[in-house]
């Protein structure tokens, strides 16, 4: 019984009883609360107002009677214990009053068991409600299941052991009657149906649930994918007493699964068939997934790129970069165009651009996406550009700075020149003028280094034997070296012949050796090599692949013992004025230069070296066949003769003009000066045909050589001219100055060369009139 005392109306016309039963309450220990009726009035009101727990009601009542008041509590209270407490009954009447209802009764003789009895009767309330409300919660649960089962979207068919269905719902006729084309109905046999049912039913039958998906053909011939599951109906004691088959349509579901099948497959193929490497890893650095085109780039295959570490390809100069931009994208930030340099598993570096981007769950980072391309062949592109550029503005510095050395070299060689014949043998100033001529002509010497570099130099080419090269120069290459350094020859027989100016080539030998000396302070040991290769189109890629035709070449390659360069000196050795020496002690030209004769003679050089372990130029020039090499005339210098002709000068710098018509005029011909083209216009229109030759600057102001050429072929067509500059011969060309093949005298000169030049033009020996300018 619960703590709350118990309401209990007593239906008694004598206070007495009724002061005995509540004597009976109180002695049985139950909490209650009561009152006491005794007229049908009184009962009504007190079952609405009261609420009884419990009703006690005498069988005779003088105004009322026990039964009419089971009738109407049975009506009004049906729950409420009811139970008739009298002073006699027979059993004819209890088991009236019984069967109208009453929960009880008892003898007021013994109302010892009033207490046990109110209990018992609550006991038995208590259990039919408890009934009464499972009965109804069955019912609801059946009314649901039975709801579900009628109304799912799914089919359900509920088969015995023998296959016979014993229920099915709407949709199971539905989907039957439109994919098997006749419907499922009660009492049939599914093995009828759907035979390939039939080992998925055993197997239920068995008590082992089974799925299985099957296609079917809709009606208007789509595909429609259902999953069926057989499953066993068990009892209480899990016996397998049936099976419910459930089929749901699952085509939404394969759909997107082909439709995500298909999405990889294209993002896979997108991905394995990219140009860009591309590579996952975890927030460690370590791989998930590489693509084609990494595996072949950095050589290994996604199996082994998943046993390695993303820090294991990146190269040393790297990694401080490496670390940095990883950070920032494990923290959400998205990274485009970060230079870094990778490696191969040949060791080979390689310089990629990276876009780097990171996967986070809840904020945390899970996956580094990475897409490499590689920038390579586009740095070393870049690299040859910006090379050129500074070539390109070297050159131009250095054709300005040779016009104007030139010209004050000629005269400084040139006056020099007659100070020293002017002197006595003995004179102890001869040295002195020595000194400044040798000063000047180491001047001269400069300026055709910087016209090499830049590729303006005029060359001879002719055949040449680059081992007679070799050999010519050997005994000077030794006294260069010194003799704490030793020159070994390693010269090939019959490497053949080459087209190239042999000046020049001399020059590459000697800065070459003069550099390799340099690398080795103390000791050490040089050697120039000779050979025959051949080159095909993959030497031709692996070393830059521009500008370098496959074919037969004579190799000539200078090697020291020295300590090898670092990466970033390597980089920048043929750059003009970049050196390693104090200041003071090196131009910065002497690779510079080899590199400029090497490129005008077609051929090219490579740099090999090792920190530790020496460098080794090489240089590489095309091999000239037998046929193509022209028969070298053969010169012997004439005496120097002078004559009595006319010749005029026309020059705007004072020194070289004052020295150009001194030298003529020894000669004993007959000079005359113009300081620039119009002068020298008026002087020719002057005395028309006394004049026998033009000698004249190329760049001058009012009128240059090139204009004065041009009226002089409609003045005097027949006369000829002779050009002259601090630019070369091919720089002037290139300008647009002078046309190709007009004669020319290269600044510095000395007054006997340019005597001798005249005197050729003027005997016809390489003469061309104005109008061919």
């Amino acid at each position: 019984m619960g703590l709350d005392p118990l309401r209990i109306l007593i239906l008694e016309d004598v206070q007495m009883d009724a002061e005995l039963v509540e004597y009976e309450l109180q002695r049985a220990r139950i909490p209650f609360s009561s009152r006491r009726v005794d007229t049908r009035e009184a009962f009504l009101q007190e079952l609405d107002q009261f609420d009884p727990h419990v009703i006690l009601s005498d069988y005779t009542l003088p105004r009322f009677d026990g039964m009419t008041a089971l009738s109407i509590a049975r009506e009004r209270a049906p729950s409420v214990p009811f139970l008739i407490v009298t002073g006699s009954v027979n059993e004819e009447t209890a088991v009236g009053c019984m069967k109208a209802g009453a929960t009880d009764y008892l003898l007021k003789s013994n109302l010892a068991r009033i207490g046990p009895a109110i209990e018992g009767a609550l006991a038995r309330v208590r259990a039919r409600d408890e009934k009464a409300r499972a009965e109804e919660a069955l019912r609801r649960s059946e009314a649901n299941l039975r709801a579900i089962f009628n109304n799912s979207l799914q089919a359900f068919v509920l088969i015995d052991l023998d296959g016979t269905i014993q229920a099915l719902n709407s949709t199971a006729v539905d989907w039957s009657t439109r994919l098997l084309g006749h419907p499922l109905r009660e009492g049939a046999r599914v093995a009828d149906f759907v035979p390939e049912a039939e080992e998925a039913f055993r197997a239920a039958r068995a008590g082992e649930a089974r799925s299985v998906e099957r296609c079917f053909k809709d009606t208007d011939g789509s595909e429609l994918w259902f999953e069926t599951t057989h499953a066993p109906v068990v009892d209480e004691r899990d016996s397998v007493i049936g099976v419910c088959l459930n089929a749901r349509d699952v085509s939404t579901r394969r759909l997107a699964e082909r439709a995500l099948r298909d999405s990889e497959a294209r993002y896979r193929d997108l991905f394995d068939n990219a140009s860009d490497l591309v590579c996952t890893t975890d927030p460690d650095g370590r791989f998930l997934y590489v693509n084609r085109a990494w595996q072949q780039a950095i050589g290994v295959s996604g199996t082994a790129a998943g046993q390695r570490g993303f820090l294991d390809v990146v190269h040393p100069d790297s990694r401080e970069r490496y670390a940095e931009v990883v950070q920032r994208a494990l923290s959400g930030e998205t990274l485009t165009h970060v230079e870094l340099v990778l490696v191969t598993s040949q060791d080979t570096p390689i310089t990629v651009e990276a876009n780097l981007s990171c996967t986070l769950q809840d904020g945390r980072p899970v996956m580094l996406r990475g897409i490499y391309r590689d920038v390579t062949e586009r740095k070393r592109v870049e690299d040859q550009l910006r090379r050129a550029e500074r070539m390109q503005a070297a050159g131009r510095l250095a054709g300005g700075m040779a016009h104007e050395v030139n010209n004050m070299m000629t005269g400084v060689i040139g006056f020099s020149e007659f100070l020293l014949r002017s002197l006595p043998e003995d004179d102890p100033r001869r040295g002195e003028v020595l000194e400044i001529i040798r000063a000047g002509t180491r001047a001269a010497d400069v300026t055709r280094q910087l016209l090499a570099f830049t590729r303006q130099q005029l060359l001879h080419p002719e055949a040449l034997d680059v081992n007679g090269v070799v050999n010519g120069i050997e005994k000077m290459l030794r006294r260069s070296l010194g003799e704490d350094h030793v020159l070994e020859l390693k010269l090939a027989p019959d490497v053949g012949q080459i087209r190239a100016d042999r000046g020049q080539l001399e020059q590459v030998l000697l800065n070459l050796t003069l550099n390799a000396r340099d690398a080795m302070p103390d000791h050490g040991r040089v050697t120039i090599a000779t050979g025959r290769a051949a080159l095909d189109q993959v030497y031709a890629q692996s070393h830059g692949g521009v500008g370098i035709p496959p074919g037969e070449y004579v190799f000539l390659s200078v090697t020291d013992t020295g300590s090898g360069m670092e990466p970033g000196v390597h980089a920048r050795i043929f750059e003009p004025f970049f050196t390693t020496k104090p200041v003071g002690q090196g131009t910065g030209l002497g690779l510079s230069t080899v590199y400029g004769i090497v490129k005008q003679s077609d051929g090219f050089i490579w740099c090999y070296t090792e920190r530790g372990h020496g460098s080794t130029f090489k240089i590489y020039l095309p091999r000239a066949s037998a046929r193509s090499l022209p028969v070298a005339d053969v010169t012997v210098p004439t005496e120097l003769r002078g004559g009595s002709e006319t010749i005029l000068v026309v020059e705007d710098e004072d020194v070289v003009r004052s020295l150009a018509c001194r030298g003529l005029r020894e000669q004993g011909y007959t000079v005359l000066e113009a300081r620039h083209g119009r002068e020298a216009l008026d002087q020719v229109q002057a005395r028309r045909d006394s004049i026998d030759l033009v000698i004249s600057d190329v760049v001058m102001p009012e009128l240059g050589g090139r204009e004065l050429g041009s009226r002089l072929a409609v003045l005097q067509p027949k006369l000829p001219i002779l050009f002259m500059s601090g630019y070369t011969g091919d720089d002037v060309i290139q300008r647009g100055l002078l046309e190709p093949g007009v004669p020319f005298q290269q600044k510095p000169f000395t007054p006997e060369g340019l005597a001798r030049k005249v005197r050729e033009m003027l005997d016809g020996r390489s003469g061309r009139s104005a109008s061919a300018v």
